[in-house]
């Protein structure tokens, strides 16, 4: 177990990505606790993160060859995504509900949708582009599923209104025609066309221009920690650590959480349901080792759902994140070895 340790602890890539993060979500808070930045500062950000920086890294996230078996893992991965949600939320809410209905609701989703758009993909970028870039492909495609559970799902359930076509559809139509998924979506057009109209790998074809969307698309890590950490300095950090409920559910959503993803796919594994290569398990196990989504957090103040437990919930998730996030890529590499 020590020379896992050591393997993950002494690589450049990872103590870089993961030191970055630290000391940029560190920098987040004291510019928003000091005034240094104001909420209205922080709007800003993150009109500039969702429109501008993930639509790109979105998008350069599909721009490599393509090969059959990254296109077929990556449809795996999208599909073990809704079914690791589903038992997710299912766990938490059985785990939860004799604190009642809307607390174990909530602590459904929350145990099951972490940050995956904001932590755990700009962080598998910085430890593995260049090498493995099949790790970003494999981690995009668990975000749309991210964003289908947490902005249609995730604020239908939460909202208690009853699912009709013509409130559907409005959602449905939000989700799908925002900057990151449309840039997510030509990515793939790309990546699945190329081989027919090879034109169309503009980073190839007009690597000039093309310079700006890598560009953009490295912004995503450092300006998503800026944000965190923003975000953390807002809240009353003294009332949530005082706080049981939001700790359990930060235990739940950071440790159990990925667990019982690991456990899964070494099951699935083992029982040759699906084979697992180092890339594809680190990006799905990772994936679901982000803090507690901000957007659920969003959607239970707009909802008035356990709103207060939700905001503190989201901190802690944050804080503890920055312990139990190395420790993903530890038992990723120890159950490697038993695979």
């Amino acid at each position: 177990m020590f020379d896992i340790f050591k393997i993950v602890f002494t690589d450049p890539k990872f103590l870089s990505a993961f030191s970055q993060t630290i000391i940029i979500i560190a920098i987040g808070f004291f510019f928003m606790r000091k005034g240094i930045v104001t909420s209205s500062a922080k709007s800003v950000l993150t009109a500039l993160i969702w429109k501008l920086a993930v639509p790109c890294f979105a998008f350069n996230a599909f721009m490599q060859d393509f090969e059959w078996l990254s296109f077929k893992s990556s449809l795996t991965e999208f599909v073990l995504a809704v079914f690791f949600y589903i038992v997710l939320i299912f766990i938490g809410k059985f785990l939860l509900i004799k604190k009642g209905k809307d607390f174990s609701t909530v602590g459904g989703f929350m145990m099951a949708i972490g940050q995956t758009t904001l932590f755990s993909m700009p962080i598998l970028q910085s430890v593995y582009e260049g090498s493995a870039k099949e790790v970003v492909l494999y981690i995009s495609t668990i975000s749309i599923v991210f964003r289908i559970f947490v902005y249609i799902i995730g604020y239908t359930v939460i909202s208690g209104e009853k699912i009709t076509l013509k409130k559907l559809l409005p959602q449905i139509k939000k989700v799908f025609l925002t900057p990151v998924m449309i840039g997510m979506f030509l990515g793939i057009l790309v990546f699945v066309l190329q081989n027919r109209v090879p034109v169309l790998r503009i980073d190839k074809s007009l690597p000039v221009l093309y310079t700006t969307v890598t560009a953009l698309s490295r912004m995503v890590g450092p300006l998503c920690m800026l944000l965190i950490g923003m975000s953390v300095g807002e809240a009353r950090i003294a009332e949530c650590i005082k706080d049981g409920f939001a700790w359990l559910l930060a235990v739940l959503r950071n440790i159990v959480a990925p667990v019982v993803v690991l456990l899964l796919c070494i099951l699935m594994h083992k029982a040759g349901i699906y084979t697992f290569t180092e890339y594809s398990l680190i990006a799905i196990v990772v994936g679901f080792s982000a803090p507690i989504s901000v957007t659920l957090s969003i959607a239970c103040m707009e909802y008035q759902k356990e709103e207060v437990m939700a905001s503190r919930a989201c901190v802690i998730s944050t804080l503890l994140t920055l312990l139990t996030f190395p420790m993903s890529f530890v038992i990723v590499h120890f159950a490697l070895r038993f695979l």
